[in-house]
């Protein structure tokens, strides 16, 4: 009688992408290698079943697997909601490393919202954003000061987009930018959902001495269709992506990495 835990391979495709759909709508995505080994078949079985479900349009590949098929690019309001406690920690975890009297360039992720309601009320800062609530919350500090950069706005980020935009970012020299991202892939590349945000996100990035990205742990990992820059370009990662494989490799390219727990006491800091 076979034990219940032992792997039995699995040499039919159709058996194959059925486990392999399944595992990916489960937890986001698999690893071929890894894959391969608990079926019991070769790396090259598991890379045409992969393809087959590319062909099929259920899943999108990235360099050794395969994950979920990114969904559709929620506005700022839906998007605040979602992992409310993660970003909250991020965010403050990222305030209390603001030094005093610098620029900082922030962009229209909702991320970086928490990270303005945590900065603290004494600190002089000069901050400068595309994004109508961004700008808001920003206005809420007793002493920063807030300067819109105009351009057409984009109903789903809620922000000034397009070469106004890119223009007047391109025209600044600012300290910080402090960003988030749609996802950052295998290749550790940022990207973005909507292609006026990479761009302006990308010119940011450009036009600051440092930049912060802030991302919860759902966005290790995740595809988005347009670039917007290496993570070599980052400074520091604020980030609950705790256990997430991608860190190893995001610190060998010399980025900071500061891993923050829901409870901003239990957050440690790492290179």
């Amino acid at each position: 009688m076979k034990n219940r835990h032992e792997v039995v391979p699995t040499s039919s495709p159709e058996e194959r992408q059925a486990i392999l759909l399944e595992r990916i709508n489960k937890e986001g995505r698999v690893l071929a290698t890894a894959i391969a080994r608990e079926l019991c078949v070769s790396e090259d079985s598991i890379r045409r079943d992969l393809k087959e479900l590319v062909d099929a349009r259920l899943v999108q590949r990235f360099h050794g697997g395969a994950m979920r098929l990114s969904g559709p690019v929620l506005d700022f309001r839906r998007r605040e909601a979602l992992d409310a406690p993660d970003k909250s920690a991020i965010g403050r975890a990222a305030a209390v490393s603001i030094p005093n009297d610098v620029t900082i360039f922030v962009d229209s992720s909702t991320t970086v919202l928490h990270f303005l309601r945590n900065l603290p009320p004494s600190l002089q800062v000069r901050i400068l954003t595309t994004s109508i609530d961004i700008a808001a919350a920003a206005l809420d500090h007793p002493i920063a000061e807030v300067t819109f950069l105009g351009g057409k706005l984009n109903r789903l980020t809620r922000s000034a987009t397009g070469a106004v935009a890119v223009e007047a970012v391109r025209g600044i020299r600012a300290d910080i930018c402090v960003l988030g991202t749609c996802g950052i892939d295998e290749n550790l590349t940022l990207r973005a959902d909507d292609i006026d945000d990479a761009f302006l996100k990308a010119a940011m990035v450009k036009a600051a001495e440092r930049t912060l990205l802030l991302a919860s742990h759902d966005k290790l990992g995740r595809s988005a269709t347009y670039e917007i820059s290496s993570i070599s370009t980052i400074s520091a990662l604020y980030t609950t992506a705790t256990r997430e494989p991608l860190i190893a490799r995001i610190r060998e390219a010399g980025v900071e990495v500061v891993e923050v727990s829901a409870k901003p006491e239990n957050s440690t800091r790492g290179k």
